[in-house]
């Protein structure tokens, strides 16, 4: 393990009776330096407040930006319908959604947005989605937070189309053809841009430019953010090779936002970059043992994941320092880590 003089960052102490590090004071305070100023004086990715005996969890806000930042849609559908006097209707929507597993953090999203929208079952019945789709709350609520909780993958681009459609919206701009083709101006440079039945109805609409990302935010990364995007797209996984052993922890994300993922890299002051010929896709992995318990862990440990895949982190966890102190090699440890890792996971 690398001594405190080699990464000031980090002073931490464990043994077989303790797993958890202990994380320094100094190494608070550089964690909690990430944060941006805006922030709320909350610095771990929940609140929890105990009332007549009761237990109430109030999600962050840059968790949930995080987060959002992973599993979050901004949507805008404008489809063909005669019922409107221009003969298109035009929705706009912001989104999650979720395996049925985790309803209940879905729940608590919309608790902390003053359950506005709401949570519905979708077809089939393993996924549930909470939407949020008129104007009065995207204006208010959903708009205003992202605004101060910025987001930071290639969805802030997104994101700023979006607020300026609610924004034509809001203004009735939506219900005449000259407004509709100035919605559909932004609509083009959303997501995947507009289909082909749109550019076929409006063949000379120009997309507007979308807005680059600041550098600046990047290299300051929020901690609660970075839990809430951990909880939507990181992976824990404990690997066996036959008398082999390893962890993994890992986030992939599309190659645009590989310097996200390089941030990650000095965030954890650990890991690498994996990159793939013919996927356009890249990773942030960290597979050392030292850096896992030293910096992913303790990291985790302040800030939780919330949602189901917090179980996942908890075996992951409680198999480190097994590993560690090499009890894999033994058929009673190589048995303790084979149940952890059979338990993670599942969609059950």
């Amino acid at each position: 393990i690398n001594s405190p003089d080699k990464n000031p960052r980090s002073n931490y102490s464990y043994s077989h009776f303790n797993l958890l590090p202990t994380i320094s004071r100094r190494s608070r305070n550089l964690i909690q330096s990430r944060n941006y100023s805006s922030l709320s004086p909350r610095t771990s990715a929940v609140c929890s407040v105990r009332s007549e005996g009761e237990r109430k969890i109030v999600l962050n806000p840059s968790f949930i930006s995080g987060f959002s930042d992973a599993e979050g849609s901004f949507v805008v559908t404008i489809l063909n319908n005669p019922r409107y006097k221009i003969g298109w209707n035009v929705q706009a929507r912001f989104q999650i959604k979720l395996h049925e597993k985790d309803r209940a953090l879905l729940l608590l999203i919309q608790n902390y947005f003053y359950n506005v929208g709401y949570i519905s079952t979708l077809k089939g019945g393993s996924t549930v989605e909470f939407r949020v789709s008129d104007i009065t709350s995207l204006n208010n609520i959903i708009i205003p937070h992202f605004e101060k909780y910025t987001l930071i993958t290639n969805k802030y681009k997104d994101f700023i189309i979006f607020k300026q459609i609610v924004s034509l919206m809001s203004e009735n701009k939506h219900t005449t053809l000259e407004g509709l083709k100035e919605i559909l101006e932004y609509r083009a440079s959303l997501n995947w841009g507009l289909s082909k039945n749109l550019k076929e109805s409006f063949p000379s609409i120009v997309p507007v430019k979308r807005v680059e990302i600041e550098d600046n935010i990047l290299s300051n990364l929020p901690s609660n953010w970075v839990a809430g995007f951990s909880a939507g797209e990181s992976n824990f996984f404990i690997t066996i090779s036959g008398n082999k052993v390893w962890l993994r922890f890992s986030i992939a994300q599309d190659s645009r936002d590989i310097l996200l993922l390089k941030s990650l890299v000095e965030f954890f002051n650990c890991g690498y970059i994996a990159q793939y010929k013919n996927r356009k896709v890249c990773e942030f992995i960290v597979t050392k043992i030292n850096d896992i318990i030293i910096y992913i862990i303790p990291f985790f440990e302040k800030y939780k994941i919330e949602g189901s895949k917090y179980k996942d982190y908890v075996n992951f966890k409680e198999a480190a320092i097994p590993i560690k102190n090499k009890e894999h090699l033994t058929e009673k440890g190589l048995n303790k880590i084979i149940e952890l890792k059979n338990s993670m996971n599942k969609n059950d």
